[in-house]
């Protein structure tokens, strides 16, 4: 709670804070559990709430109004998490899929052909095309521009034609 009151200047608000925090914790951990279905989630979104709340003018006292605007405020942040989760969907990271952990495979299938490719070229299309990035996302992760990356991901392709044409693959 020390993080929530060293953002809030003022001793009355700090007050009126730590009031709201002791009185409507558990139920902003229950709406927010309740649309993520994940505890973690759930704790992490009140964490954002309770951020939120601190910067924000809350009511004089505790009451109706104040139980409203912790409720709507956790469930907003659990929405916003939530669809976060869905834009970005998290995998399990499994090390022999990693780059350089495992031997390339050496049959004629699409993996050995992305194997065989540059690491940059690679990187990018796994980015973009496998996990979902926008150009401009993939740019801000390899550091580089949005326009650099489009160019990046047509060399690739073409690469990577070419890379499965040698192997007897259709493109």
């Amino acid at each position: 709670m020390l993080l929530y009151l060293q953002a809030i200047d003022d001793p009355e608000d700090r007050t009126r804070f730590e009031a709201m925090y002791s009185a409507y914790r558990g139920l902003m951990f229950h709406a927010a559990n309740r649309i993520l279905q994940n505890a973690q989630d759930a704790e992490d979104a009140v964490h954002l709430a309770f951020l939120s709340l601190a910067n924000c003018r809350l009511p004089p006292e505790l009451g109706p109004q104040a139980r409203h605007l912790a409720a709507v405020t956790a469930e907003r942040k659990a929405i916003d998490l939530y669809r976060a989760r869905v834009r970005r969907p998290e995998t399990e990271l499994e090390e022999e899929r990693l780059p350089g952990c495992a031997p390339p495979p050496s049959d004629g299938t699409l993996a050995g052909a992305m194997a065989a490719l540059p690491p940059r070229y690679r990187e990018a299309l796994l980015l973009k095309y496998y996990n979902g990035y926008s150009a401009a996302e993939v740019g801000e992760l390899l550091g580089t521009t949005a326009a650099n990356v489009r160019q990046i991901l047509a060399r690739a392709k073409r690469k990577l034609a070419e890379e499965l044409a040698e192997r007897g693959e259709t493109v």
